[in-house]
C-alpha cells in the first residue's frame, strides 16, 4: 500500500512540473502587431541559435537552410490566405525569413544593407514562374527595444513578383 501511495504521490509532483514549464513557455510569445491581411492567418516561428545559409541553384533560384549559430536567432513569418471551399489549386503562402543577432537592440537597415540579415521572401502559389525565394533589398528593417523585449518593423518592395505582404511589424518577449 505505502508503495503505490509513494508512486502516486510521484506522479503528482511530476505532473505539475510539466504543467508548470508549458506554462513559462506560454508567457514569452511572437506577436504580430500589424500588417497581417483580413483574409489569412499570419505565424511566426522562431529558430534560436540558428543562421541562415542562402544557396542559389543553377537556374538562379533561391534556397536555404538553416545551421547552428550561438549568437543569432532565424524568424520565419509566414501568411497563408484563406481557400475558399472547392477551390483546389487556391493556397497561397508568403514567407519572410531574415536572422537577427541575440544583442542587437537598436539598428535600422535599409537597401542592400538588409542583407546583412540575410531577409529572403516567399512566394508560393500556383503561379507559373512567380513563386520561389526572392532577396529583399528594397525596404528598410528596423529592430527596437532590449534583449528581453524587441520590436521589430519591416517595409518592403520585391519586383520580380507580385507580393501581398508589404509592411508587418512583431515583437519577441523572450
Amino acid at each position: 500500500m505505502n508503495k503505490i501511495l509513494s508512486l502516486l504521490l510521484c506522479a503528482a509532483m511530476f505532473s505539475c512540473d510539466t504543467a508548470k514549464s508549458a506554462r513559462q513557455s506560454a508567457t514569452r510569445p511572437l506577436a504580430v502587431q500589424s500588417g497581417c491581411p483580413e483574409d489569412g492567418v499570419c505565424t511566426i516561428a522562431k529558430y534560436q541559435n540558428k543562421s541562415i545559409v542562402v544557396t542559389e541553384g543553377e537556374r538562379g533560384s533561391l534556397s536555404y537552410q538553416l545551421q547552428d549559430a550561438p549568437s543569432t536567432d532565424v524568424y520565419v513569418l509566414t501568411y497563408t490566405r484563406n481557400v475558399p471551399e472547392g477551390v483546389q489549386d487556391g493556397t497561397y503562402r508568403e514567407e519572410i525569413i531574415f536572422e537577427s543577432v541575440h544583442t542587437n537592440t537598436a539598428t535600422v537597415m535599409e537597401g542592400a544593407a538588409l542583407q546583412n540579415a540575410k531577409l529572403l521572401f516567399g512566394r508560393f502559389c500556383y503561379c507559373k514562374g512567380q513563386t520561389g525565394y526572392y532577396r529583399i533589398d528594397k525596404g528598410t528593417l528596423r529592430v527596437s527595444g532590449s534583449t528581453k523585449q524587441r520590436q521589430f518593423s519591416l517595409d518592403f518592395r520585391i519586383s520580380e513578383t507580385p507580393q501581398i505582404l508589404s509592411a508587418i511589424r512583431f515583437s519577441d518577449q523572450s
